[in-house]
């Protein structure tokens, strides 16, 4: 939550390097009605979604208990994350930017 929260602060720097952040929330246990809930405490344009089973999410994150970031297109990069502590906005605009430099 708290990295939905700072990585709103900068959704402007994301729309700009034409990237879509998509957050699938996989510890989230009262499913969609939780998301709605997280949506009206954290207005944000970015897409919430659950993944509860992990069935989808287990194909990306195979370690139990991790909660990794990652840079679609191809995978550029995989940013580890746990629980508490998870990719920063900085740190994506960073692995983004140098997407557009390398354009």
């Amino acid at each position: 939550m708290r990295q939905l929260v700072e990585l709103q602060k900068q959704a402007e720097d994301f729309k700009k390097l034409d990237a879509e952040l998509i957050f699938v929330f996989r510890e989230e246990a009262k499913g969609v009605e939780g998301l709605k809930i997280i949506a009206k405490r954290i207005p944000t344009k970015y897409t919430l979604a659950t993944d509860p089973n992990k069935k989808s999410s287990k194909a990306y994150s195979t370690r139990r208990m991790t909660f990794d970031n990652f840079v679609i297109g191809k995978v550029i990069k995989i940013i580890d994350g746990t629980l508490r502590e998870r990719a920063t906005a900085d740190e994506l605009l960073t692995v983004l930017k140098g997407l557009q430099e390398k354009k």
